[in-house]
């Protein structure tokens, strides 16, 4: 995938996701249920995070550094995605939709920085196993964005706000 084709994805997963929540009142974005017991902040902070250290892992790799993000140590994402849902409950929903926001523009800088070459060489960084960077990249960003992009969908097919 070039470059262009990343960043058109990062920019429509992103936009897909503003219009799912769209028309939402902040204390809507607080009933739980959307995916078990999470609400729409719940989703967004997680979706925020797990791409933060995306941000982080690409910051690593342009320094010619092994990451030492959260996706490169030995614990679960399950693991990984409790405790972080248990520390975002204090947050206030205003500061994770600015947070949601703001990632996004940090993982589109940070990619400017990498050339073609550097996205799809699979031996480039031997960290990622064989996989090329972009991979990694969809797979914590716009992908990761879908998937719950399409929870977000049914919910609110579910409440009759479809």
């Amino acid at each position: 995938m070039n470059k262009r084709e990343i960043i058109a994805a990062l920019e429509n997963s992103h936009e897909r996701l503003v219009m799912a929540i769209e028309g939402l009142s902040l204390d809507e974005m607080l009933i739980p249920g959307v995916v078990g017991n999470w609400t729409i902040k719940d989703i967004l902070a997680h979706i925020t995070r797990w791409e933060a250290e995306l941000v982080t892992l690409l910051w690593q790799a342009r320094q010619g550094s092994q990451p030492t993000t959260i996706l490169n140590q030995k614990i679960s994402t399950d693991e990984v995605n409790a405790r972080w849902h248990d520390e975002d409950q204090a947050r206030p929903l205003e500061r994770i939709l600015k947070d949601f926001h703001t990632v996004r523009e940090q993982t589109m800088r940070r990619l400017d920085h990498f050339s073609e070459d550097e996205l799809n060489d699979p031996q480039r960084y031997p960290w990622l196993g064989g996989r090329p960077l972009w991979v990694w990249v969809a797979e914590d960003s716009f992908e990761h964005d879908l998937e719950h992009l399409e929870q977000i969908r049914l919910w609110r097919e579910e409440r009759g706000q479809a």
